[in-house]
C-alpha cells in the first residue's frame, strides 16, 4: 500500500470526499501560478536569491496539488461499485 493509498484510507474515514479533494488541488493550483507569478516579478526587479523563495511556496504548492489530486482519484475508485 502506497503512501496516497494510506492518505486516502484515512481520509474515507474521516468522511472526506473526491470532491473536497479535488477543490482543494484546484485552490493550490492556482496559489502555485500566483507564486510563479510573484517569483517572477521578485527576479525581474530584485535578483534571482530573493526569487528562490517564493518559487519553492510554489513548488511545494504545486506538490501538494498533485498529491490531493492522486489521492481524489483514488477516492472516486474506492467508491465505485
Amino acid at each position: 500500500m502506497g503512501w496516497h493509498d494510506s492518505l486516502a484510507a484515512r481520509a474515507i474515514e474521516m468522511g472526506k470526499t473526491a470532491a473536497e479533494f479535488k477543490s482543494g488541488a484546484r485552490r493550490k493550483a492556482n496559489v502555485t501560478w500566483l507564486f510563479l507569478a510573484v517569483a517572477g516579478a521578485v527576479w525581474y526587479f530584485v535578483g534571482w536569491p530573493w526569487a528562490v523563495i517564493p518559487a519553492a511556496i510554489a513548488a511545494w504548492n504545486g506538490f501538494q496539488s498533485m498529491s490531493a489530486t492522486m489521492i481524489a482519484g483514488r477516492l472516486e475508485k474506492l467508491a465505485q461499485p
